[in-house]
């Protein structure tokens, strides 16, 4: 009796940690502060359905409240829990003019160039974030610069994943200056969805070159947000 009372502890230990926290949710419930954070914006949105979307703490791991994260709650679409790029805007540039063309360059091989970082968030939390959630999104923007629009010539693009092991490949279509700032579009978006949680965030991008390198053209990187 003794041995079989034994070996179910940590099954016994883990229903009652459940059970504790469950509680904790009802008599206490979290508001979003440093010392009162949720698990992930879902349940922030759970316990106070009337709060605006914007900038409140979590604790996906549940452990002590001081490596809490702040992000973005977009409760707007379900209690999304975003996490903002550091430096969304890649500025306006003809960022292939020193390239080799017909080739691959990723940005950050590029002179001023960089890989996308994102709001701190820890290993361990970034792992707690993930297991709490089902999907992942992100967009990138493309844009051309002022008096030019997107024209009919095509242009591979690559998109590195999280993981760094993988890749998204897409096609934009190229700038070409037109008469009028008003023709045509001057700007493509890429939506990244995915249950592969780890693919995302984007990390870096990469065009490819060919015999313009004088186009000048930016990107916009979106936040990535989990639900």
């Amino acid at each position: 009796m003794y041995l079989s009372d034994k070996s179910n502890y940590p099954l016994l230990k883990t229903l009652l940690d459940s059970l504790q926290q469950d509680l904790r949710f009802f008599i206490d419930p979290p508001d979003g502060t440093k010392e009162h954070p949720a698990s992930t914006c879902l349940e922030l949105m759970l316990s106070h359905p009337n709060l605006s979307s914007g900038m409140y703490y979590i604790d996906p791991n549940q452990g002590s409240p001081a490596d809490a994260l702040l992000v973005y709650c977009n409760f707007s679409a379900g209690g999304q829990t975003c996490l903002p790029p550091l430096q969304p805007q890649i500025p306006m540039k003809s960022w292939l003019k020193d390239t080799m063309p017909d080739s691959f360059t990723w940005l950050s091989a590029i002179d001023g160039g960089f890989q996308f970082d994102y709001m701190e968030t820890g290993v361990v939390q970034m792992r707690f974030l993930r297991l709490n959630s089902k999907f992942v999104k992100q967009n990138i923007t493309f844009s051309c610069q002022p008096n030019s629009h997107q024209g009919s010539n095509e242009r591979d693009i690559k998109f590195l994943a999280d993981s760094r092991r993988q890749s998204f490949l897409g096609t934009l279509l190229d700038c070409e200056p037109v008469g009028s700032p008003d023709t045509g579009p001057r700007e493509s978006v890429f939506q990244f969805e995915t249950e592969d949680l780890e693919l995302l965030p984007v990390r870096d991008l990469a065009l490819f070159g060919h015999s313009d390198t004088t186009e000048q053209f930016e990107f916009t990187v979106g936040q990535v947000c989990f639900s």
